[in-house]
């Protein structure tokens, strides 16, 4: 439902980061771009999902809703074209598609971790060049920096402290971006100011205290791809491994949601007309996210952009954006459309 002057409402987007899953974004974003009630307000991102904001608002800064949407499909093109590029096993999985889980455990087995996980993550600087080239084919940093731009929060993490550092838009570069999705074991650290930074999935994924605290706008979208329930508990040491991942991957998120829930429920009468008080009271929280899909999703796919997989997320994910928009829209500006307590509550 429109407003009464027909205007879109404003939308604040903070993207979990998953890696290839990030696809399953991708499709999201896509999806509320082709709908017009919406406006998309400030943006913050980790990993995955730092590289899906920063394109995204480099889109529409250029070319508005069709020119980011045609972005965000040039960039995991170029994403899935220089996996190919970069050793056999993408292309083996993409001529042999239902062997994909058998064949990520085989090369697990024999050469390591998806022959990914080196010694030295030294080793894995070619990738990260490559992923820069990606970046900065795609990215267009004073496009970001520029007045017309929504705000934009990107998080990596001090390797050494384990504080979050949190990219604007103005400061914001290839080097940001490549810190954001620097997984430790695969890639060297991304120095930056004389210091070393790890993949921001670490410490907020997606950051939003910041959003919280800069955006003038009162509705909040989560993008979530790192499922929170699992239906069973793995017993081998890969899915041990992989469920230690991804619950790290998920605690910051959660602490810092429960936090504003807490603080959200514990206004009551005290209310302020602002300050971080009344920012928080006015807040409404939404998400979209499809956790039978991505829970199905073998683990190893996270480190593999093969066309099948992104694909199938990209689709899975506009479809959960036009469901959400079928059902939440009219609550925009009224209510939240998730109940926090039961989504990232203890228990």
């Amino acid at each position: 439902m429109a407003r009464k002057d027909n205007s879109p409402h404003r939308l604040d987007l903070a993207l979990q980061g998953g890696g290839a899953h990030g696809a399953f974004t991708w499709g999201v974003l896509d999806g509320l771009l082709q709908d017009p009630r919406i406006s998309i307000g400030a943006l913050s991102g980790a990993s995955a999902g730092a590289m899906n904001a920063a394109v995204l608002v480099s889109g529409l800064v250029v070319g508005g809703r069709e020119g980011a949407r045609e972005r965000l499909r040039s960039f995991w093109k170029a994403l899935n074209r220089s996996g190919r590029e970069a050793g056999p096993l993408i292309p083996m999985i993409e001529a042999f598609p239902e062997t994909t889980r058998a064949m990520s455990s085989w090369w697990s087995t024999v050469f390591g971790d998806l022959g990914m996980a080196h010694a030295s993550p030294e080793m894995g600087r070619d990738m990260q060049e490559i992923l820069r080239k990606v970046i900065e084919d795609h990215v267009d940093f004073a496009a970001i920096a520029s007045e017309d731009a929504p705000p934009l929060f990107i998080s990596a993490t001090n390797a050494q402290s384990g504080a979050v550092r949190i990219f604007r838009k103005h400061d914001l570069t290839a080097d940001a971006l490549l810190a954001s999705a620097c997984l430790p074991l695969y890639f060297p650290p991304v120095t930056i100011d004389g210091k070393d930074y790890w993949d921001g999935g670490y410490s907020a994924n997606p950051p939003l205290v910041p959003l919280v605290l800069e955006s003038p706008n009162d509705d909040l979208l989560l993008i979530t791809v790192n499922p929170q329930l699992r239906s069973e508990t793995p017993r081998n040491a890969a899915g041990i491994a992989d469920r230690i991942t991804e619950i790290g991957f998920n605690q910051s998120m959660r602490k810092e949601m429960q936090g504003l829930f807490l603080l959200q429920s514990s206004i009551g009468r005290h209310r302020e007309t602002d300050g971080l008080i009344a920012r928080v009271d006015r807040l409404r929280f939404h998400e979209i996210h499809d956790e039978a899909a991505l829970s199905a999703m073998p683990a190893q796919s996270k480190l593999l952009p093969v066309r099948q997989i992104l694909l199938t997320l990209r689709d899975v994910g506009e479809a959960a954006a036009k469901r959400w928009c079928e059902v939440s829209i009219e609550s925009l500006g009224q209510e939240s459309t998730v109940d926090l307590a039961s989504r990232f509550g203890p228990g």
